[in-house]
């Protein structure tokens, strides 16, 4: 039996596509999709992470894949029990005498309901002390802010079930909005295209791949292209079909556009202190679907306002959220 005395504390981002772990004086040591497979009646998990998600589209009638985090917010607490169990686990195998301190960094927008719900997973999982953090607020520690600092820092949070943003300043949000659509939302329009443009049923890890090599917002990648694999409406047959990328606009043009009214609609709700920080320092942008092509600069052109991101923008916030539990001090400095 592998009995110690004190579990190692560690950090997660509790993403809708990922979950990290950041253990302490180790760095990022999970990275794996918030995915688990059921048997039929719901009852035995078969999978987690990403052997679950590699059965996606592939499964029999008996086996389901299940996402138990949509949104940012936990749709199945049992099941987000079990995954959160299962890579605890991974952190600190074994029996532990006092349980480790975890830090969980959660969109903005949640309710206090939710909160407890993310609190009380962690809890049943094997936690002894959590501390919440806005995931904006943990993604600009991570791209290295300085956001404890009296300076408004415009962010576009970017993920794949949720976008948000804000505007931060003294280690809390001043202002912030946020919108239930994100990388998902991109993949389902990719789907709807092909089903009605091409008359081609795809699966959603083929409308993901095309989203991550294809789509782009440059005039310059229009007449880039694919070759797209997927079932015939019609005949039902296996059938391929080629794709442009000018044909993709479509898909991810309404998300651009409801980001830019969401900014102006949060810039009209600060200080005009903070919004000369903001003309000066231009705005940043972390998660996963700030790497769509195209889609910084058509931002940039719509604020004319200059834009900053960092190399990994998938992993700002685990790395923030890391930070915060390595140097909780700067975290908490300014709040009660």
């Amino acid at each position: 039996m592998n009995l110690r005395m004190v579990a190692t504390d560690f950090a997660i981002d509790l993403g809708t596509s990922n979950i990290l772990v950041y253990k302490k004086n180790e760095g990022v040591i999970i990275d794996e999709p918030s995915m688990i497979v059921l048997d039929q009646n719901n009852t035995k998990v078969l999978a987690i992470g990403q052997e679950a998600k590699d059965m996606i589209g592939k499964t029999p009638s008996n086996i389901h894949v299940v996402k138990p985090i949509e949104n940012g917010v936990i749709t199945d607490f049992n099941l987000t029990e079990a995954m959160l169990k299962h890579f605890f686990n991974q952190v600190n195998p074994g029996t532990s005498i006092f349980q480790p301190k975890v830090v969980i960094c959660v969109p903005s927008g949640i309710t206090d309901i939710e909160s407890r719900a993310i609190e009380d997973a962690a809890l049943h999982a094997g936690s002894r002390d959590i501390i919440l953090v806005d995931e904006s607020l943990a993604a600009a520690f991570g791209m290295g802010l300085t956001p404890e600092d009296p300076r408004g820092i415009l962010l576009l949070n970017l993920g794949a079930g949720t976008s948000e943003v804000s505007v931060i300043s003294l280690n809390g949000i001043v202002t912030s909005k946020t919108i239930n659509k994100g990388g998902d939302y991109i993949d389902d329009a990719i789907i709807d295209l092909f089903r009605e443009k091409k008359r081609l049923d795809i699966g959603r890890q083929t409308a993901e791949d095309i989203k991550i090599n294809l789509l782009s917002l440059r005039v310059k990648d229009g007449e880039n292209s694919m070759s797209v694999d997927g079932r015939d409406l019609l005949s039902a047959a296996p059938k391929t079909v080629d794709i442009k990328s000018k044909d993709l606009v479509e898909c991810i043009m309404p998300y651009a556009d409801e980001i830019v009214s969401m900014i102006y609609e949060v810039l009209e709700k600060i200080p005009p202190e903070l919004t000369a920080d903001i003309k000066k320092d231009g705005f940043g942008l972390t998660g996963g679907i700030s790497k769509v092509r195209g889609l910084r600069e058509y931002i940039e052109h719509k604020l004319n306002l200059s834009s900053y991101i960092s190399e990994n923008p998938e992993t700002d916030a685990i790395l923030g959220t890391g930070k915060i539990l390595e140097d909780p001090d700067r975290f908490f400095k300014y709040r009660k």
